[in-house]
């Protein structure tokens, strides 16, 4: 029963909508950016720019922040044992394949999908 609970709670994140005009919750922070942002600020890390090292600081921080509430809400380690920089990677990929999805779609997508994990 609780693993059901469990992913219930990670799948209904899925369908949590971007934010809209003052109607229903509103995302903050990095997971609202869009992919297209989250894809030009990883070339730029990538690169050693000095905007995109910072940049990319943030949605890591931004993505440490997301699964550390979403495991103490569920008692275990979300990620699996992946890490913050696998998920990175695995938003990454997501990101190129559709970039018309915002990060916070795309990571909620890596998590429904290692929710699935035996």
């Amino acid at each position: 029963m609780q693993v059901r609970v469990k992913a219930a709670f990670l799948v209904s994140l899925c369908c949590i909508g971007a934010p809209a005009a003052a109607a229903g919750p509103v995302l903050h922070g990095y997971g609202g950016r869009t992919c297209v942002e989250y894809l030009d600020t990883w070339r730029r890390w990538e690169a050693g720019q000095d905007t995109g090292i910072l940049d990319y600081s943030g949605y890591e921080q931004w993505f440490a922040g997301f699964v550390s509430g979403l495991s103490l809400a569920t008692g275990e380690d979300v990620l699996r044992g992946a890490g913050v920089e696998g998920m990175m990677r695995r938003v990454h990929r997501y990101c190129e394949d559709d970039r018309r999805q915002d990060v916070f779609r795309a990571a909620s997508r890596y998590l429904q999908e290692l929710s699935e994990l035996p």
